[in-house]
C-alpha cells in the first residue's frame, strides 16, 4: 500500500479505496489490510475517519516529533531553533525569489492580506505567521525544505506566542513579512534573502530580551 501511495503520487486529503477495494486488490485477508492501514497510520502516513474512509495525512509520513526535539534541552531549545532558522531561512527566500510560480505568489498574496487584517499583537496571528513561511518554502519547488520548515516553526510555537503579544514585535514582523512578499513578488532574491536574515534576527533579539531578559 506505502508503494501504491507513492506510485499514484497520491496527495494529502486524497481519499484511499475502501477495504473491500484493497482486499481484491491485493489479494490478502481482511485482517492483513487492517493491520497495513495500523502501521501505516502510525507512521502518519494516513487518517482513518470511520464512516468517511481512509485519506492520505496532511504532512505523510512526518510524525509529531520527527527530530525528537522533546528530548533536546528545553532552556536552550528555543535559541537553537532560530538559530537554526537564520541559518535556512534566508536561503529558502532566495530561492523563493527565483522559482516561485505564479500560483504561488498568489497564495502568498492572500496570506499576506490575511495577516494585515490582524490590527493588533491579542489578536491570533501564530498559525498565519507559520502559513506564510511555509508557502516561503514551497515556493521553492524543493519539497525537503517544504517538509523541513514546517518542523521547525511548529516547534517555535510557545516561543512565537511569548514574542507576538509585544506591540513592537509584531509591527517589526508584520512589515518584515511584507518585506519579504514583496521582494519574492518582484524576483529580488538578494533583497528577499536579506529581509529574511534580518526578520530572524529580529526574532531572535525579542526573544532574548524578552523570554531570557537579556
Amino acid at each position: 500500500m506505502r508503494q501504491m501511495i507513492i506510485g499514484q503520487n497520491m496527495k494529502p486529503g486524497d481519499r484511499l479505496p475502501s477495504e473491500a477495494e484493497l482486499i481484491e486488490m491485493f489479494n490478502v485477508s481482511r485482517s492483513t489490510i487492517r493491520e497495513s492501514m495500523k502501521l501505516l497510520k502510525a507512521e502518519n502516513i494516513v487518517e482513518i475517519h470511520r464512516g468517511k474512509g481512509t485519506f492520505i495525512s496532511e504532512r505523510p509520513g512526518v510524525g509529531k516529533d520527527p527530530l525528537g526535539l522533546d528530548f533536546v534541552d528545553q532552556e536552550t531549545i528555543l535559541e537553537q531553533l532560530l538559530e537554526a532558522r537564520l541559518m535556512i531561512e534566508p536561503q529558502i527566500a532566495f530561492l523563493a525569489a527565483q522559482r516561485a510560480t505564479p500560483a504561488n505568489i498568489e497564495r502568498l498574496k492572500m496570506i499576506i492580506q490575511k495577516m494585515q487584517q490582524i490590527k493588533s499583537a491579542e489578536e491570533e496571528n501564530r498559525d498565519v505567521d507559520i502559513d506564510f513561511h511555509t508557502m516561503v518554502a514551497k515556493c521553492t519547488q524543493n519539497d525537503v525544505l517544504h517538509r523541513v520548515v514546517p518542523i521547525i516553526n511548529e516547534s517555535i510555537r510557545e516561543g512565537y506566542v511569548k514574542t507576538s503579544v509585544v506591540t513592537e514585535s509584531f509591527n517589526r514582523a508584520q512589515k518584515s513579512h511584507l518585506n519579504i512578499f514583496n521582494a519574492i513578488q518582484n524576483r529580488d532574491a538578494m533583497t528577499a534573502r536579506y529581509e529574511a536574515e534580518k526578520h530572524i534576527r529580529q526574532t531572535i533579539e525579542d526573544v532574548k530580551k524578552i523570554i531570557y531578559g537579556r
